[in-house]
């Protein structure tokens, strides 16, 4: 388990290095309730302690909105990246996220996480996504 700040600056250098893909901080929010979901499905325990919103354009973690909001819908820095992690099973689900996913846009990731039963339970609702309906979404979905 990582701190998702640290999650986060680790995509950052993920979307630098190989197959460079987009990164706004729409996105990068996408990204990382994603990987949340794998997680629970390749290793059983959360990438993150940290929980997300359920706002308009999808899952968001209030933590990463306010670090990365300044660049608006520009790409994130480079030097925002951080290009390890100290916990290697949640380096490599982000990894896998990122190649799976990366190459999608912001708007398909909302799309994507709009058709997903732990935002569409919680938006109408004005409730918090929490880690355990991720879980039980991803474990019973995939």
């Amino acid at each position: 388990m990582v701190d998702i700040l640290d999650a986060a600056r680790y995509l950052v250098f993920l979307s630098y290095r190989g197959q460079k893909y987009s990164l706004t901080p729409l996105k990068i929010q996408k990204i990382l309730y994603l990987a949340q979901g794998w997680s629970y499905v390749w290793d059983g325990v959360a990438a993150y302690p940290d929980e997300f919103s359920a706002w308009q354009y999808g899952p968001v973690n209030e933590k990463v909105y306010e670090t990365f909001k300044q660049y608006g819908r520009s790409e994130i820095p480079e030097r925002e990246c951080i290009d390890e992690l100290t916990d290697k099973d949640v380096e490599e689900t982000l990894e896998a996220v990122w190649q799976e996913y990366g190459k999608m846009s912001a708007y398909d990731l909302v799309e994507l996480t709009h058709t997903q039963t732990p935002w569409k339970y919680a938006y109408p609702r004005n409730l918090g996504i929490t880690n355990k309906s991720i879980k039980h979404y991803f474990q019973s979905t995939f």
